[in-house]
Parts: C-alpha cells; structure tokens; sequence
C-alpha cells in the first residue's frame, strides 16, 4: 500500500474521526504514529528474496505479548521490535524503579517519571532519541498494564471493608492495592537482607548446607521469614512512611499489612490455618 492507503485503513481500524475536535490532539499523536509505523515496519525496504515469513510471525507474536497496551503505544512498541528486534516494552519496564509507581494517579506523577527515565534510555538506545512524548505514553500506559487484575485474583475474598477499598480505589484511581501489595510481598521474599534480625528464621537447610557443596544456596533458601511476628512486618514501617499520601493511602497501614499478608501466605507461602487465626485478630 501507498502511504495514504495505509493510513486510510489504520484510521479505518482504529475508528479514528478526524472531525473530533475534543480528541484532536490525541488523533494528531495517533496519526503521526502512523506514518513512522509505514516507514519502520511495514514498508519493508529488504529485497523480496530477504523476507522471510518467520519474521513476520515473531513480529505477530510479539504483538500478542503486548495486546494489553493501547492501539498507538502497541503499534509504536512493534515497529520498534520489528527495526531493530528489542522488546522494548520489558526495558523501559525495568527502567522503571519506584517503589510506589503502582500508587501512581495523576498526570505530574507519570510527566516527571518521564523525565527521569528519557535520558537513561536514550543513552543506552539512541533510536528512541526524540521519543520522549512516546516514552511517556508508554508510562502511563504500562501503569494501566501492571494494574490490571489478573484471573486468578479477580475473585480474592478478604473483608467486605477491605476489598470495597481495594474495588474503590481501582474504579477510581486506576490504582490496584492488590497488584501493590502481591509486588511488595514478592520483593520483599526475593531480599532477605533487608528483614529485621528479629524477623530471620534459620530454614530447614541452613544446618544442612554442608550437604550442599555443589548448589549455590542463596539467603532465599538459607532463611524463612518469620511472619508471625507483631511489629514492622514485612518493612511496612518505612514502606508505609514514605509512601505517597493520597485519599486512598491515608490511614490504611493496617489495611496494607492485611493485604501483604493474605499476598504472602496465599502467594509466597501456603498457611490457611495461621491466615484465619491473623485475620481474626486485626480485624
């Protein structure tokens, strides 16, 4: 296809209405996208004899892996992939290293974040320079991505209270406390260094690791977590503290350590019978 043909059915498929006046700006974005996808992806400049369909089936691939992301942000991440065959969407992924950016809901928060990240990955890949606008609709848009829920948590029951507050706050906000705390429990399990020396249970192999000679035995494997313990679990004091304050976050520590329990013990261990007796206590 010529270039205006192939923007006719981009614009075709994605509904676009160029009369639209209150989503010019978006449409202009949208448009623009289009012609860098015709030149970088599908006007293919190798000779005939040099495509290959297995090319165009990890391309294809590849698009599947980010049907989650909007129609501009995927099409721009496979043009990408299909240039110079990174998948990007991991590496600005991994660029992103705030604690709270789940927490993230405002429009400062996601514009600043893209700041900090444009330069590190620009210098790293320079065939994203002038890209920033893209990198930061590729931050909001991953935002939307990691706080979706997943099947198997769809259906999680703790309290009434607590999950009208977990609803609430993704209805509202966009924001999943649920993905937040199931983040924190699985990082905090993956860092034994960083659990209070009150909190370290020898585990099972650490009297063994003799017998051991030839496995690597991480502290992951040297040390359980004690989770049974009444203060500062899971580092939820500092956690907590500097977390950002929103409407969603004000008085809800115990709220958080209820949810990174019921992540723990449902997620990282298995113990039903100390999750009733926990949950019976604090609420």
């Amino acid at each position: 296809m010529r270039l205006e043909e192939y923007i006719f059915k981009r614009k075709k498929e994605d509904g676009i209405n160029e009369y639209d006046m209150d989503r010019r700006q978006e449409n202009t974005r949208i448009c623009v996208n289009y012609i860098f996808e015709y030149f970088n992806n599908y006007l293919d400049t190798k000779p005939a004899d040099e495509k290959t369909v297995l090319h165009e089936q990890k391309i294809e691939r590849y698009r599947k892996i980010i049907r989650d992301y909007d129609p501009e942000v995927r099409d721009w991440l496979v043009s990408l992939y299909g240039s110079y065959g990174k998948y990007m969407h991991k590496y600005l992924m991994n660029s992103i290293t705030d604690d709270y950016f789940l927490l993230y809901e405002s429009e400062p928060e996601f514009r600043s974040l893209s700041y900090e990240i444009y330069p590190k990955v620009v210098k790293r890949f320079k065939f994203l320079e002038g890209q920033s606008e893209m990198i930061y609709l590729f931050i909001k848009d991953a935002h939307k991505v990691r706080n979706l829920f997943e099947p198997y948590n769809q259906g999680i029951y703790i309290s009434e209270e607590i999950n009208e507050w977990i609803h609430d706050t993704y209805k509202n906000y966009g924001v999943n406390i649920y993905n937040f705390c199931y983040e924190w429990a699985h990082y905090f399990f993956e860092y034994p260094e960083i659990w209070p020396k009150g909190h370290k249970k020898k585990s099972e192999f650490y009297d063994k690791k003799s017998q051991y000679k030839d496995i690597k035995l991480t502290d992951t494997i040297l040390w359980d977590y004690d989770y049974k313990q009444k203060n500062n679990l899971f580092g939820l004091d500092s956690l907590y503290r500097n977390m950002p304050k929103k409407k969603f976050t004000r008085g809800k520590k115990q709220e958080f350590e209820v949810v990174i329990m019921y992540c723990w013990l449902h997620g990282v261990t298995g113990d039903d019978e100390y999750w009733d007796s926990y949950l019976s206590n604090v609420l």
